[in-house]
This record gives C-alpha cells, sequence and structure tokens, in this order.
C-alpha cells in the first residue's frame, strides 16, 4: 500500500487500486441519482474525453457488499433504469437492490487505474417524506439569520436554467413569513424563531422524478461574548466560616454564563495557588453538578476543617434564550 497527500491506493495486478472513495451517494428510493467515476475528479489530470482519445477505455463493476474484498462482476447496462453516459452511471430510478460499491476501472494495455464508490438506498420513514439517516444537520441562533441549502442538485438542472424549487417543512406545504425568502437553491430565514425548529425538504422537479433533500433545523440561544459571571459567593470577596475542629463542611456555587454551544465550561475550585486535583485530600467530595447542559465535568474544593475556608472559584451557568438556569455544586469535607 502506498499513500499521497490524503489518498492511499493499493496495486493489484497491475492496477493501481485507490479503494473507496470518500463521496458517499445516498438517496430515497424511487428518486433518480448520478454516480460520477471519482478518478476525473481529483486522481488524473485528465477528463472523460481526453481519456478516450488516447485509447484508455472505461467499464464499471459492481460489488453487493459495502466491502471493498468483496466479489465484483462487470455491470450489464439495460439503458432505461441503468445507463451508462459518458463517465457516470444514471440510476432513473434507483431501487433498494441497487445498495453496494461501484467501482470505474480506466485502462488500456499498459495503464490500469481504479476506484469504488458507494450508493446507499433507502425508503422514507413511515408517513413522511424523507429517512431520518439521511438528514443534513444545521444549527441556528436565536434571532439571527439562516441560510438553508437544497445541496447537491446540480445533476439534475438544466445547464443555463434556474432550479425549479419547492420547499416544505414537516413534508407538507409552508405559507411562509415575509421573513423567510427563497433564493435559487436557498432558503434564507432572516429572523429565526423558535417556531423554525424542525425538518425542511427541498423538493426538485427532474425528468419526471422529484429529488428531495432533508435538513433538520435546531435552533440555540445566540452565542454570548460576555463573560461569566459568579453569583455566590460574591465575586472578588472572600468569605469566612467558623467551624469546629472534625464537623462537615458544605460549599455551594452559583454562577451565571450565556450560551456557548458545545464547547463544556471549566468549573474549578482552588486552594491558595494551587488546584484541587494537586491536592492529597480524600476528605474533600463534589456532589453532583446541577445544571441543563452537556457540560460534563468541574473539580471542586472545601477548606480544610480545622481552619477557616477561604475560596476562590470561576463558575458557570446557562442561559438558554430568556430563561435562567444555574449551576448549584457543593464540596464536602
Amino acid at each position: 500500500m502506498s499513500c499521497s497527500f490524503s489518498f492511499c491506493f493499493f496495486v493489484v495486478d497491475g492496477c493501481t487500486d485507490w479503494s473507496v472513495d470518500y463521496l458517499k451517494y445516498r438517496v430515497l428510493q424511487g428518486e433518480p441519482v448520478r454516480i460520477k467515476c471519482a478518478l476525473f475528479y481529483g486522481y488524473i489530470r485528465a477528463n472523460y474525453s481526453q481519456a478516450q482519445s488516447v485509447g484508455l477505455s472505461l467499464m464499471w463493476y459492481r460489488s453487493s457488499g459495502l466491502g471493498h474484498s468483496d466479489f465484483e462482476e462487470p455491470i450489464s447496462f439495460d439503458g432505461v433504469r441503468m445507463s451508462k453516459e459518458e463517465d457516470a452511471i444514471w440510476f432513473r430510478p434507483a431501487d433498494l437492490q441497487d445498495v453496494g460499491l461501484y467501482s470505474c476501472v480506466l485502462r488500456n494495455s499498459t495503464y490500469c487505474m481504479k476506484v469504488s464508490m458507494s450508493l446507499t438506498v433507502a425508503e422514507n420513514d413511515t408517513n413522511l417524506c424523507y429517512n431520518s439517516k439521511m438528514r443534513r444537520m444545521e444549527k441556528a441562533e436565536l434571532s439571527k439569520s439562516k441560510d438553508i441549502l437544497c445541496p447537491d442538485i446540480d445533476d439534475y438542472v438544466e445547464p443555463g436554467k434556474e432550479p425549479d424549487i419547492t420547499w416544505s417543512k414537516e413534508c407538507r406545504p409552508k405559507q411562509w413569513r415575509a421573513s423567510i425568502i427563497q433564493k435559487r437553491d436557498i432558503l434564507s430565514i432572516q429572523e429565526v424563531t423558535e417556531d423554525d425548529i424542525g425538518n425542511y425538504t427541498c423538493e426538485v422537479q427532474f425528468g419526471g422524478f422529484v429529488v428531495r433533500r432533508t435538513t433538520e433545523l435546531t435552533v440555540t440561544a445566540p452565542l454570548t461574548d460576555k463573560p461569566p459571571k459568579i453569583l455566590f459567593p460574591s465575586e472578588n470577596k472572600i468569605s469566612n466560616m467558623e467551624l469546629q475542629l472534625g464537623s462537615a463542611l458544605n460549599l455551594t456555587c452559583r454562577a451565571f454564563f450565556g450560551y456557548s454551544g458545545d464547547v463544556s465550561p471549566l468549573i474549578y475550585w482552588m486552594k491558595g495557588e494551587k488546584f484541587i486535583e494537586d491536592l492529597d485530600e480524600e476528605r474533600v467530595q463534589e456532589s453532583d453538578i446541577k445544571f441543563p447542559a452537556n457540560h460534563k465535568f468541574s473539580l471542586c474544593y472545601c477548606a480544610n476543617s480545622t481552619r477557616r475556608a477561604s475560596k476562590e472559584n470561576k463558575m458557570f451557568v446557562l442561559q438558554c434564550w430568556h430563561i435562567y438556569y444555574y449551576i448549584l455544586i457543593r464540596c464536602s469535607c
């Protein structure tokens, strides 16, 4: 096996095999799809016409499994539902039985190069116009603008013509409000609201068939540009506590922060200049963090019970739209 940049290839029986291309074809049953030989789109510096002009032939093979080592057999094109057209295979339409790897081989008596492309065909979910595993996922910030793209439709639009696209939400026609504008292959939401959460499907008419693309849109609070604020204990103020020797001590921290997406907050306590993880303090235990987000960790410290408790803390809390949440952390010793 040899590698060049991000591509690796094998040489088998004198033919350079680039294995399976990174581009995965996914289509709904009953919809058309065009599988292009990836050799002409990133592996060689020639197009199909140039390859033909120097005596190279393009042949296609198929294996019904998705493993690259599965048995391959030459494809017999019927010219109706499945046809070979220049550097591509057209399915009009695709069927569940078409799932597998499609390999294109470019060769003559002294030259051979091969690459495979995977095709997945799936049915719509029950009573829906999409398959949930084939949706694109997009996020939008509340009150900000968001463009939803109808992707990968160039093969189904005649050159020089504008695509005829119909948009729906939850598989039903939608009367869009004035701030939602359709422009070519984009549905543009000028000001996102909570009501915009959902599944958006674009439909393109193509030779008696319909091509669909579905995007699931989730809406989050606007990403914050403000630093977190400690609510309790008071920030930049030392709180003193008198304790009896051997008694238990609970320290609670509360704080507030704006929404920061998938970034987990850093939550920790310190004793003097040291982090609690750098101390040998088995008596110090931390309770679960109480906050509604995907933040999963914190470090916490409470002072030795024979002395006054001294604490310095940096804490965070989630603000979700107009609802305020507070983190409650208890440290016991």
